[in-house]
């Protein structure tokens, strides 16, 4: 049957029963921006909601070349081949093959390193079963015995383009690498010598690729050829046992390639270079405490790892920006205070790993000095109250805590004055921060497919009189200066409540557009509604919505779902969940599509649709491990 099928309903066999999962909340993430400064990392700025996991930081680079230095540029052309080439074999290998928890790179990396990552295609492990189950649902990957050809071409085709059909993946690539790439980043140099933002300057940083080899002639050979190719000049030079080739450039560029051990082949900085070749295979930084505490978290075979120590970038870029202020003293200088600076964790740790059914992505870090969020690993109750229609279902445990706890950070702060200045005086219409915010527990945002798509907000009242309170505030409000503006309110008894529906106008005089969703159009007026029990206040696009959350019983809600029961022992209790139905979405989005070009239609069906049907679900989570907060995401397949 077609998905354009006008009778095949949301429900139809297609569509597996939906499910949720405890929500991972916002983490806490330093991200750079471009700010007055724009060569070079802006302040970090965290996002507190939830004590979780901040992903990897970028750190800019800026150099001065000048044509006249392009020669030595020809040398790092030489690396880049190497890094790329390798990088992005590994990195489509990645996706469909596996990593171990401890490779054989992971030795030589040093032990002051900063930044560490690694892709694997060697396949160790469970992940090379549970790649070709996976795969096996999608067409072509049928034949789990095809899964190593399959990944030859997909390398031979990503080769070749990059190399502009110069090299094959399994002619120049396969013979001598052994399938483990790492990089590594560190340490940075001190900030104040970045003032001057030369290429001397940035030749202090440090890095390094790292790649295991199986016939270290052949893979010698090899990047030979690759140098040579560039034209450059090099000398070689022993040390520790074996062969460097080395670049000197000015501004004390001076980069260099070895292979170590006949095990690992590495090129980056020379200092770096001989910093591996000094470890001897025993580096120390696996047992240094936070790569240690990451890599012990990343127990399973995965197929990719990354370790970041975030708050060393951090404090990195705060001292760069202090050094630079002198250079610069009329630029916008904007220093993060201590109190922020607390809650950021000290590192964090990401992997992915393949399940038989599912593509499972994994988080971990220490919790900060100050955590912002709940640190309880419970299922919320408004589970109870998501009909089991939902296809998004995001749910935050006691976000109305982690509001106030982020209100309390950012009103120490002179630079966020005027902006809490103006919400408080907006919160003064409800009562007050208290009073507009005191009573809000759990918090649940939820899509329902009901026929067309309509959705709201849940929220566990922890006063419900508080929560009445400020309801009947907003409609007083409403009623009052909403008349002039054609706004009306009215009141409908249901379900031993009422429903307060406040009605806007034309959706499309009030947008000045014709809104749809998922290519559908929004026609007539523009309604939102609320209502409250003791248990749940709920507000939505309708009173459709809620009407629909009003009647969920034990028996019809998400809780009493079996793949949201399956869903929820796979990951257990957390501090929060997300769930989003990937199958009802897909074909919400064919049934707007009816009326679309058949033409399309046709190269939908025979060339989309196939690679669309097997994804089931998303399920994503957080919770807190004693000292270290988690967080996952998982990605079904049926």
């Amino acid at each position: 049957m077609s998905e354009l099928d006008p009778n095949e309903a949301t429900t139809s066999t297609d569509l597996d029963p939906t499910t949720a999962v405890p929500v991972p909340t916002a983490p806490l993430i330093p991200t750079w921006g471009q700010g007055a400064d724009a060569d070079g990392p802006t302040n970090p700025v965290p996002q507190p909601y939830e004590p979780a996991v901040a992903w990897a930081p970028a750190v800019p680079v800026t150099s001065s070349a000048t044509p006249g230095r392009a020669h030595r540029w020809r040398w790092a052309a030489a690396l880049a081949i190497v890094a790329l080439v390798l990088g992005a074999s590994a990195a489509i290998g990645a996706f469909i093959t596996n990593g171990a928890a401890t490779a054989t790179v992971l030795g030589y990396v040093p032990a002051d390193t900063l930044v560490y990552g690694e892709l694997r295609l060697d396949l160790p492990g469970d992940q090379r079963a549970n790649a070709g189950e996976f795969l096996s649902k999608f067409p072509g990957f049928k034949d789990q015995a095809a899964l190593e050809s399959k990944l030859d071409e997909a390398l031979d085709e990503m080769v070749k383009g990059i190399t502009s059909d110069d090299q094959t993946y399994t002619t120049d690539i396969k013979p001598w690498f052994d399938g483990e790439l790492a990089v590594s980043a560190g340490p940075l140099p001190p900030a104040a010598s970045m003032k001057n933002r030369s290429l001397s300057s940035v030749s202090m940083f440090r890095g390094l690729v790292l790649m295991s080899v199986k016939d270290p002639a052949v893979a010698q050979a090899w990047i030979d050829g690759q140098i040579a190719k560039t034209g450059v000049t090099t000398s070689k030079e022993p040390y520790g046992g074996t062969t460097l080739t080395v670049y000197v450039g000015q501004d004390s560029l001076t980069l260099a390639v070895a292979i170590i051990d006949d095990k690992v082949a590495v090129a980056g900085d020379v200092v770096s270079v001989k910093a591996a070749v000094d470890t001897k295979g025993s580096s120390d930084f696996a047992d240094e405490p936070g790569p240690s505490t990451a890599l012990n978290a990343a127990d399973s075979d995965h197929i990719g790892f990354v370790y970041v120590a975030i708050r060393p970038l951090v404090d990195w870029s705060l001292d760069l920006q202090k050094a630079t202020a002198a250079e610069a003293p009329g630029l916008a200088q904007t220093v993060m205070s201590q109190a922020l600076l607390k809650t950021i964790p000290a590192w964090g740790a990401y992997w992915v790993r393949f399940e038989e059914d599912a593509l499972v992505m994994e988080a971990t870090a220490p919790k900060p000095e100050r955590s912002i969020g709940s640190t309880e690993n419970r299922r919320s109750s408004l589970i109870e109250h998501i009909p089991s229609t939902a296809i998004v279902a995001s749910v935050s445990n006691d976000f109305g805590a982690a509001i106030r706890q982020t209100l309390d950070l950012y009103s120490a702060e002179p630079a966020f004055s005027e902006l809490l200045g103006q919400l408080d005086q907006a919160l003064g219409l409800a009562g007050g921060r208290d009073a507009a915010l005191g009573w809000i527990g759990d918090v649940a945002i939820v899509v329902n497919d009901a026929g067309t798509p309509e959705g709201g907000l849940l929220v566990t009242p922890t006063d419900p009189a508080a929560a009445e309170r400020l309801l009947t505030s907003i409609k007083t409000l409403i009623g009052l200066g909403g008349a002039s503006q054609g706004i009306t309110v009215r009141e409908e008894p249901y379900a031993g409540t009422t429903i307060t529906i406040v009605n806007l106008g034309d959706i499309a005089e009030r947008s000045g557009m014709r809104p749809s969703i998922g290519g559908m159009p929004l026609t007539g007026n523009l309604e939102i509604a609320f209502a409250m029990t003791d248990d749940v206040v709920v507000i939505g696009s309708g009173p459709g919505f809620v009407k629909h959350v009003l009647d969920t019983t034990n028996a019809t809600s998400l809780a009493s779902d079996q793949q949201f029961k399956d869903a929820a022992g796979r990951t257990g209790p957390g501090t929060g969940a997300t769930f989003v139905d990937i199958t009802a979405i897909r074909l919400l989005i064919v049934k707007s599509m009816a009326d679309a070009d058949p033409s399309s239609l046709a190269r939908y069906e025979a060339d989309v649709k196939p690679f669309l049907v097997p994804f089931d679900a998303l399920f994503a989570s957080s919770s807190v491990d004693g000292e270290l907060t988690d967080s996952s995401v998982t990605i079904t397949v049926k």
